[in-house]
């Protein structure tokens, strides 16, 4: 935003265990405001605190927007309303809906960056257990409120602005992971006697991740090994490696933990795969191998219109990530489709197509209210 002219000010929540320090002074070197404000410790007294307002709006028993009806919280932002004057107002995440009914009763336009659709992704990372399913309840009418009620609502992939536009949004625009822009790089894939195969993951505590190595591990692997033995090798990346796990490790699987430097790491990576079995949102684990030239094998791309079979290999089985994993140990093959995927990559993730959009939603808003 500093880069298209935008004078911006910053209020953000911070843990205890966060970088308070650096972060300030990262912040000073840019010559940004920064206001930072503890995140809430103890929900319970601010459940009594907002009492009246939850009888209002029910959806404030999600604890991830409860924080942000916080009184205090609400003053930091009024204070700075009064000094700045904002223009736009510019939310990361739906759940600060509480600090959008507080803006917009000022007069201050709201943009809404949605980073996935939070109860959607919460039922799935606990096994849609009936316990997460009462407890996405409330995250659902925060995602409505979010959608019916912000000026523009920014969804991460066409699936979800899909999703926020049969909510009843009033506008959408698409806005994908900006980190993405920092990621392209041209390969020339070679010969290679064994091909490596990397799965994505940050860790293992999320159930969506746990389930996509599970099944890696389980139906794909093996079958790849009896149909061409001694062809791959397999990095599964992230940290919090199930033990349970450790019994489908072998010369041709590892389990790397932590990679500290993920891109020098990924340069060595000949296939991506990612068996999407559960989870929203727009995983970078996805669509990161595409901006770095690694042929990608998956099952869906939250609605990204990369076609099958030139850009990406779509698997909806494991016979299907077999055959993928055949046709890719082809260097050409490997090559082709590296080539076609940072192409179109090029066209939905690349800085300046991010800016473009950020400057014409932030521009056309700003025109909107004066």
């Amino acid at each position: 935003m500093r880069d298209m002219g935008l004078d911006v000010r910053v209020i953000a929540r911070i843990h205890d265990f966060q970088p308070r320090a650096e972060i300030e002074e990262a912040f000073r070197r840019e010559g940004i405001s920064l206001t930072l404000v503890p995140h809430t410790k103890n929900p319970w007294p601010l459940l009594s605190q907002c009492f009246s307002r939850i009888l209002r709006h029910p959806s404030l028993l999600d604890g991830a927007a409860l924080e942000y009806a916080d009184p205090a919280y609400e003053q930091v932002v009024l204070d700075m309303v009064q000094a700045f004057k904002p223009q736009v107002a510019w939310l990361e995440y739906t759940s600060l809906w509480p600090i959008m009914q507080v803006l917009q009763r000022k007069g201050i336009p709201c943009i809404m960056k949605s980073s996935l659709i939070e109860p959607l992704q919460s039922m799935d990372d606990n096994g849609r257990t009936l316990i997460s399913r009462l407890k996405a309840i409330p995250k659902f009418g925060g995602e409505y409120i979010a959608a019916r009620e912000s000026t523009v609502l920014m969804a991460l992939t066409p699936d979800e602005k899909a999703w926020y536009d049969k909510a009843g949004a009033k506008r959408t625009e698409l806005l994908p992971l900006r980190g993405l822009a920092e990621c392209f790089e041209r390969r020339i894939h070679t010969d290679k006697q064994v091909c490596d195969v990397v799965f994505l993951s940050s860790n293992y505590n999320m159930g969506h991740n746990r389930d996509a190595a599970l099944f890696l591990l389980k139906d794909v692997i093996p079958a790849v090994r009896n149909r061409m033995p001694g062809t791959f090798r397999f990095y599964l990346t992230g940290s919090k490696f199930p033990a349970s796990f450790g019994q489908y490790l072998a010369d041709d699987v590892v389990s790397t933990g932590f990679i500290p430097d993920l891109a020098a790491f990924l340069s060595g990576m000949d296939i991506a795969v990612c068996p999407w079995v559960t989870g929203h949102g727009m995983q970078q684990k996805v669509f990161e191998p595409l901006c770095r030239s690694i042929p990608l094998i998956t099952n869906r791309l939250s609605g990204y219109p990369f076609k099958n079979g030139e850009e990406v290999c779509i698997a909806a089985s494991a016979d299907n990530y077999v055959e993928a994993l055949a046709f890719l140990s082809v260097t050409a093959n490997r090559q082709n489709m590296a080539d076609a995927a940072y192409k179109k990559a090029k066209v939905y993730f690349d800085e300046a197509v991010l800016k473009k959009t950020v400057l014409s939603a932030v521009d056309s808003v700003r025109l909107q209210n004066t």
